[in-house]
């Protein structure tokens, strides 16, 4: 795909300006994350007084540099340079440019919960299958290219997934078929009740995903007339909430970045209208995913729903709400999706009916095999060493205005971030419990999706076996036989 049919601002369309911003955030982010210095990517920082010598200049040429350069991680990691007063020049930096004291302070508490480390995999781990720059690039569009309002929107947003949410250690890692287990507890009344609430709304599909619009994004239904207000916790909402919004994001495919929202308010009346929901909604789409939404249509909304809307749309941001349209017809729909895509319900002509398929009790078996997702995690922290180093370097050779040195550094990004897809989906099976688009046959084996799949898969998912695996950790190479 070429740079005239990719948008301004995304990955293979940035301009120099933008190009330089990104750059700027990545810098933030290495600082943070006592990656090796920008400035002096070559010099290890000792926890002695003692003056180092200084390591000749690895070069990009081989993959033995990034060794090197992972090799400096662990020095600077190993330094008696106290997190706080690291987090004290970040914030001076914050500060000197011209950010708000509140966000100061918004910095500050999440400066103090996160390590180094769960920031640099974190980002990582929350991109997925996604490159880490086109994951950075959401944070900075959204804040309009003000990398310090970017990098404190993309910390809240860590912070939030690992410390509140859960959002890979418990939501995903245990997925529906935990909810049917604690559905199933008769001792445990208060978990058996949380669970039953989460399937519920799988089951009746207060939401669900199927096909894509006219731009080969993925379109996720809300039915607003199925939401019953105490029907669940706000806990167990937002995780439902959160469950759909990562669901979208393992259909979203290169070159597209977003997803399409339908809200289907037939039959709305007061009794669904719960603004807790709403507000998190709007925080997901503003600061957890920032620039996921492509389109949301409201569909068919009652007039009742006008005075609603005059409240909620104050609350969003004003981009965000140029994204939103307000439809009434087939017709209307058919603006943003093909009419053989939209479903009979809606007045399309796919006649595909929602209904959920239940979570089989072996589905999650291999998650068990902790061998061999350990050597597939020991792996991917490598090449996101690998990565980081490439862009210490490339960060570099732009401020030093070498082309050659900036060619070989983005040369290995390119090849890192491939790595790091391809890994994403051989690690997936192991640390992601099976939901009902893989059970479907829409989510399938390496990651290849199918949104209309003909039959269904096979539930249970095949070990991979894994032979020879070779796993770059920190500054040595090991060849791990499973």
């Amino acid at each position: 795909m070429d740079s005239h049919s990719i948008p301004p601002g995304f990955v293979g369309n940035l301009s120099w300006e933008q190009e330089d911003r990104l750059q700027q955030l990545w810098a933030l982010i290495l600082q943070f994350g006592e990656a090796p210095s920008i400035l002096d990517p070559i010099s290890p920082v000792s926890s002695s007084t003692e003056t180092q010598p200084k390591a000749p200049s690895p070069s990009l040429r081989s993959r033995n540099s990034f060794l090197y350069r992972t090799e400096s991680n662990i020095s600077r990691r190993n330094s008696t340079l106290a997190y706080p007063a690291q987090h004290a020049r970040l914030l001076d930096s914050l500060r000197a440019g011209g950010m708000a004291t509140s966000e100061i302070r918004a910095a500050r508490k999440c400066l103090a919960s996160l390590t180094p480390d769960e920031v640099r995999f974190g980002i990582v781990t929350a991109a997925k299958q996604e490159p880490p720059d086109a994951y950075l690039l959401r944070f900075l569009r959204f804040a309009k290219w003000d990398v310090n309002k970017a990098f404190v929107r993309l910390l809240n947003s860590l912070r939030w997934r690992m410390k509140e949410m859960n959002v890979d250690s418990q939501l995903l890692a245990k997925g529906e078929l935990h909810a049917l287990q604690l559905s199933q507890r008769a001792l445990d009344r208060e978990a058996a009740e949380e669970g039953e609430a989460f399937l519920d709304q799988l089951r009746m599909g207060k939401s669900y995903v199927h096909g894509v619009d006219k731009m080969n994004r993925p379109v996720c239904v809300i039915r607003v007339r199925l939401h019953q207000p105490g029907a669940q916790s706000e806990t167990v909402l937002n995780q439902f909430i959160t469950h759909m919004m990562e669901s979208v994001r393992l259909l979203i495919t290169p070159p597209q970045e977003t997803g399409t929202v339908i809200f289907d308010m037939t039959g709305f009346s007061l009794a669904n209208m719960e603004y807790a929901a709403v507000k998190f909604i709007i925080r997901c789409f503003e600061t957890y995913y920032p620039e996921l939404l492509g389109v949301m249509l409201l569909h068919n909304a009652p007039k009742i729903f006008s005075s609603i809307w005059k409240v909620i749309k104050g609350w969003i941001d004003p981009d965000l709400v140029k994204k939103i349209h307000f439809t009434r017809s087939v017709d209307d729909l058919e603006q943003f999706i093909a009419r053989e895509h939209i479903v009979s319900e809606l007045g399309g002509n796919d006649d595909w009916e929602y209904e959920y398929t239940e979570p089989d009790p072996d589905e999650n078996e291999v998650m068990e095999d902790y061998m061999t997702r350990n050597v597939l995690l020991a792996e991917r922290q490598g090449i996101t060493d690998e990565f980081l180093a490439a862009t210490s370097q490339w960060i570099a050779a732009s401020r030093a205005k070498d082309s050659l040195g900036v060619s070989e550094a983005s040369y290995y990004r390119a090849e890192t971030v491939e790595q790091l897809r391809t890994n994403y989906w051989r690690l997936d099976p192991y640390i992601r419990a099976r939901n009902c688009l893989d059970r479907t046959g829409i989510i399938q084996e390496g990651g290849k999706i199918d949104f209309y799949p003909n039959s269904k898969p096979p539930v249970q998912i095949q070990t991979a076996k894994i032979l020879q695996v070779e796993h770059v950790e920190r500054a040595r190479v090991k060849i791990v036989n499973v």
